[in-house]
């Protein structure tokens, strides 16, 4: 009586039996647990790599750094080896997801194809993010600044961050700030730098004497305190330096003294400085002056203007 829905029926029947036919056939279920077999033993094989990899890095680095002895050796050293671990982990993950993609027969370079497309349209939209990448290989290229350098970095003379580099990719560059604040400047941002920590730093201070004292003598006495003390201060890489009179000011001599430092050890190695050459000429009888003003000159125009009235 209803002959359409009777061959509905049936071809619906028939489409089930051969989904099930399908979906029983042991060989389909071999077929995938290999598959997923291989694609868990090619992520095994990418962590293997990966550890490998950073290893390999890191051992070549420590080599070499091993036969040059130097600090800003040792922060270069630092500096690559996080940017090359991370460059490694990328391609090797890339290269193990193409494998896994072909292990379950898909179109690879369909897809990468279509991938190229994409990216190509999203590279219009994050062009500050190939500016970043791009800035950042031109970093390392040129050696700007390294890990664990002490650095100022400005956008076109507006400083953005300063402090000590504390990691550095291709797209970012974090900063730790004086206070511990966590500064983060992509590398496109970065116009101008400021690096602290390349070389030996100098610091210029005043010792301020009554004008009563002898100059010479004192000239004489630091001098001589410098030969013995300065050795005594790890942050100090060559002897201290007496100038000599710097000028006069409210009845004080300033005697101005230059001190060499280890790069950022400029700041301690200063007090510390200033607090030895105070006790030091204390031992001789000269004592840090105190300021003086002179009011004679107010004292007798006040008396001129009460005799004339």
């Amino acid at each position: 009586m209803f002959p359409i829905l009777n061959n509905v029926a049936e071809d619906s029947l028939t489409f089930v039996e051969q989904i099930m036919d399908y979906v029983s056939n042991p060989e389909l279920w071999i077929d995938i647990g290999s598959r997923v077999l291989a694609a868990i033993g090619l992520i095994i094989v990418a962590l293997i790599l990966v550890k490998i990899a950073n290893r390999v890095i890191n051992n070549f680095f420590s080599i070499k750094s091993k036969s040059k002895k130097n600090n800003d050796n040792v922060k270069r050293n630092q500096t690559l080896i996080n940017v090359l671990q991370n460059a490694a982990t990328v391609v090797i993950w890339f290269v193990i997801v193409m494998m896994i993609l072909e292990a379950f027969n898909l179109p690879v370079r369909t897809l990468l194809a279509g991938a190229g497309v994409v990216g190509l349209a999203i590279g219009f939209g994050a062009q500050s993010l190939v500016k970043d990448m791009i800035t950042g290989f031109f970093i390392i290229l040129e050696n700007q600044f390294d890990k664990h350098d002490f650095v100022r970095i400005n956008t076109s003379g507006t400083p953005i961050g300063e402090g000590e580099v504390i990691s550095f990719s291709l797209r970012a560059t974090k900063i730790q700030g004086w206070e511990g604040e966590l500064i983060v400047i992509p590398n496109g941002s970065i116009t101008e730098v400021v690096n602290f920590s390349r070389f030996n730093a100098i610091s210029m201070f005043e010792v301020n004497v009554s004008l009563e004292e002898n100059l010479d003598e004192i000239e004489q006495i630091l001098a001589d305190f410098f030969k013995d003390f300065w050795q005594n201060d790890d942050a100090l890489v060559s002897e201290p330096e007496v100038l000599g009179l710097q000028g006069i000011t409210n009845g004080e001599a300033n005697i101005r003294v230059l001190i060499e430092t280890k790069p950022m050890e400029h700041f301690g190695a200063t007090r510390r400085m200033r607090k030895e050459i105070k006790n030091h000429l204390a031992t001789k009888g000269i004592y840090i002056s105190i300021p003086k003003m002179d009011i004679q000159d107010f004292e007798t125009k006040e008396t001129e203007q009460t005799e004339d009235e």
